[in-house]
C-alpha cells in the first residue's frame, strides 16, 4: 500500500560548483566509471534497509543541518506515484518515471552542467534521459544504494519520506496499522485486508489484493 518514493541526490562543492558522487568501498576511475573519493559528511551512511527507524531519522536530520557554511550543500529532488497512477501502469514504470523526474527536476533545480553530470540509479534498469530535457548519461549499479554515498542518502530520504506519509495514512485508515508496517505485507496487514477489504491506498494489482 502507498506511493512509490524516489530521491536523486548530490553534493554541490559551492567553491567549485562541481557535483561529486561518493564511493563507499573507495572505487578507482576503471571500476565501471566511479571516481575515487574519501569526502564522506556523515558516518552510517548505507542502505536504508541495512539501518534501523531511529538510525535513518538521525541521518535524516544530519542531511538537512550538515549543510557545512558556504563549503558544500546537499541537494535533492523527490518524486512520487501514487497508488492509482501505479496501478495504471505497473510498479517498474511507475518508479522508472520516479527516477526520471527526480532526476530531471534535480539537473534543473540546481542548474547542474550536463556536460559535467551523470546518474547512477540503483538497481538493473535505469529511466529514459537521452531524449529528455536532461540529456545525461545514466547507468544501473546494483547495490548502489549500499556502495554509493549520494544513493545511500537518496534511499534514506525515500525511505524516512514513505514512512511518514504512511504514519500519516495510519490516522486515516487506523484498521491496517500503516504507522507500523509502513505497507509492507506483514501478516497482521494481510489479516486486516481479509477482513475489512482494501482501503484507497491499497495497491489493487499486488497480491493479495
Amino acid at each position: 500500500a502507498g506511493p512509490v518514493v524516489a530521491v536523486s541526490c548530490c553534493i554541490i562543492l559551492n567553491s567549485t560548483s562541481s557535483t561529486i558522487i561518493h564511493d563507499n568501498n573507495d572505487a578507482t576511475e576503471n571500476d565501471g566509471g566511479i571516481i575515487k573519493n574519501r569526502f564522506r559528511p556523515i558516518d552510517g551512511v548505507t542502505d536504508s534497509k541495512l539501518l534501523t527507524a531511529e538510525q535513518r531519522k538521525i541521518i535524516y536530520d544530519q542531511i538537512h543541518n550538515d549543510q557545512n557554511g558556504n563549503d558544500y550543500k546537499y541537494a535533492y529532488s523527490v518524486a512520487q506515484r501514487s497508488p492509482k497512477q501505479i496501478q495504471e501502469t505497473n510498479i517498474l514504470k511507475a518508479t522508472m518515471e520516479c527516477f526520471q523526474e527526480s532526476i530531471q527536476n534535480l539537473i534543473l533545480s540546481e542548474n547542474l552542467p550536463l556536460e559535467q553530470t551523470y546518474a547512477v540509479v540503483d538497481g538493473k534498469s535505469t529511466p529514459k534521459l537521452v531524449n529528455g530535457p536532461t540529456p545525461v548519461s545514466c547507468r544501473p549499479y546494483v547495490s548502489a544504494d549500499k556502495d554509493i554515498y549520494t544513493v545511500s542518502v537518496a534511499s534514506i530520504l525515500a525511505k524516512v519520506m514513505r514512512d511518514e506519509m504512511m504514519v500519516e495514512a495510519s490516522s486515516v485508515y487506523p484498521e491496517y496499522g500503516f504507522d507500523v508496517n509502513k505497507g509492507y505485507s506483514t501478516k497482521e496487514h494481510i489479516e486486516a485486508i481479509h477482513n475489512k477489504g482494501p482501503c484507497p491506498i491499497h495497491r489493487m494489482s499486488f497480491k493479495p489484493l
